[in-house]
């Protein structure tokens, strides 16, 4: 079950069981993104930039709204998933593609900036210092156009009533996450980021979580814990009897019919740059 870590730096897995959950994601906060691009208005013939694109889900989003005549950007560190992203997307057709697969801090300038919409989903968390990524976002957005950032809270996660089976994520997922100098409040830092960065206060936010029986979220849990095992392990936090104990805890809790998960709350801030 243990894997090298990944060079880049990520705490999850880069496996075909990470892409796929990354897709099923991103299909579950799939409405709350589209709500963010109604309030900023993306509309046809405008460019954007996905800081962060992953499986090419939001890009595709944001082809949807700027049609034929737009331009769609991602930026993703892992070339493996970025291909295959920008081969789906071009295949589905709907707007103009390109994929960078870099790092965003190794880049000064970005193919096609500046953009009307420059945006990032759930990259901030990841990121040691986000400021430099948010001014660098904002460095590539045009005059009048708009920076967005999309970031997870996780201080609402839980189950009710109690389960051992999310005590057991908890421990490991908090454990990793601070371990490895990741954020668990980005959502709600995201003003302070902002003004850090030089943007100055937001000029709105969009906030969400779901909650929902634990039987529709028991898989997504335990493929969250299965990413993280490598990372746990670097930190003497993970063994292969314990994470097995989990799987068989949380599906069997799953099943029980009685358990409902809140979310985290996915937390939106933009503003349009002078």
């Amino acid at each position: 079950m243990s894997k090298e870590a990944n060079p880049d730096g990520y705490i999850h897995a880069r496996d075909a069981g990470e892409y796929q959950r990354l897709r099923d994601q991103a299909l579950m906060w799939q409405a709350a993104t589209e709500a963010v691009f109604d309030r900023i208005g993306l509309g046809p013939g405008m460019s954007c930039l996905d800081v962060g694109s992953g499986p090419g889900a939001v890009m595709r989003l944001m082809a949807d709204r700027v049609g034929p005549q737009g331009r769609v950007t991602g930026i993703e560190i892992d070339g493996t998933l970025g291909a295959q992203a920008l081969a789906d997307l071009r295949a589905q057709g709907g707007a103009e593609f390109t994929l960078i697969d870099a790092n965003l801090l190794d880049l000064d300038t970005v193919p096609g900036a500046p953009f009307d919409l420059t945006f990032c989903r759930l990259f901030l968390m990841h990121m040691q210092d986000p400021v430099a990524a948010i001014e660098k976002m904002s460095l590539w957005t045009k005059p009048g156009g708009t920076l967005v950032a999309q970031e997870f809270d996780f201080g609402s996660i839980a189950v009710e009533p109690p389960c051992p089976a999310m005590a057991e994520f908890n421990r490991l997922f908090e454990g990793v996450f601070l371990g490895h100098g990741r954020n668990l409040r980005a959502g709600r830092q995201l003003p302070l980021q902002f003004e850090a960065a030089g943007l100055g206060l937001p000029d709105d936010t969009l906030a969400e979580a779901k909650f929902f029986p634990l039987s529709e979220m028991a898989s997504m849990l335990i493929g969250v814990y299965q990413g993280l095992f490598t990372a746990g392990i670097a930190l003497g936090i993970s063994d292969p009897a314990r994470a097995e104990a989990f799987k068989a805890d949380m599906t069997e809790a799953g099943a029980d019919g009685r358990y409902y998960c809140l979310t985290p709350i996915l937390i939106a801030a933009w503003k349009r740059v002078a």
